[in-house]
């Protein structure tokens, strides 16, 4: 990781979850980029190669759990820790993104702070 702060991509066909966690993850130091469907967030993830992907599950074009496979599958990019978004009732969703490659899940709602927890200890992880 570079000494700039880290990239976040948060690729979530919601406006609202990007704008609201966009900011907060800005005020607490991290760059943020956003996608609003998977195939934007594989040209993005490509483009940018951001430090960590929090991605929801159910997006338009290719959904969240396509978007890890194809990710994963590639040299340049498999090692970016991905976290998906999801709503609580996807549990069969939660478990084939796992298994494509994702490294945690967060149930919306959900609290920014609680984000940033989970950013925070994969970052770290991911520096030592």
């Amino acid at each position: 990781m570079s000494e700039e702060s880290p990239l976040i991509l948060i690729a979530d066909d919601e406006d609202d979850i990007k704008m609201i966690l966009g900011m907060y993850l800005e005020t607490c130091g991290f760059r943020v980029l956003t996608a609003y469907d998977g195939l934007d967030a594989i040209e993005r993830i490509k483009e940018s190669k951001p430090d960590l992907i929090l991605m929801d599950i159910m997006m338009p074009v290719l959904d969240g759990v396509e978007v890890t496979r194809q990710i994963k599958a590639a040299e340049d990019t498999r090692e970016i820790p991905i976290v998906m978004l999801t709503a609580a009732a996807q549990s069969e969703m939660v478990e084939r993104a796992l298994k494509a490659g994702a490294e945690e899940y967060i149930a919306k709602p959900f609290e920014p702070d609680r984000v940033k927890e989970i950013i925070d200890r994969i970052l770290s992880r991911k520096r030592s």
